[in-house]
């Protein structure tokens, strides 16, 4: 299971991110409005944590392809897997905070 989590790791703060901007911009349209600078500054803070979580997957991964092929390890499918999906969900975190950011 270990490794299932590790190989989706950065998809599955993807997921998180999502499921969290929707959330809150619902709960934000219900107390006020969801263009209110309050919560889209909660939303901004939100994304940026989630986009350093990936970040920091992403090059936790890298840093593993890049040993296992200065060893030449047949295990790095995995590490490989990682490295492509935090850097997917590190571009689509930061595409998806854009409107959060710009205010639309």
């Amino acid at each position: 299971m270990g490794r299932w989590l590790w190989m989706l790791g950065g998809l599955i703060v993807w997921t998180i991110h999502f499921m969290g901007v929707y959330a809150i911009a619902s709960l934000a349209d219900v107390v006020s409005r969801a263009d209110d600078l309050t919560w889209r500054m909660i939303a901004l803070a939100f994304s940026a944590a989630c986009l350093l979580a990936a970040l920091a997957l992403t090059v936790v991964a890298a840093r593993r392809v890049r040993r296992a092929a200065a060893a030449e390890a047949p295990e790095g499918f995995g590490d490989q897997l990682a490295l492509l999906g935090g850097g997917v969900s590190a571009l689509a975190i930061a595409w998806q905070a854009l409107p959060t950011l710009i205010g639309y």
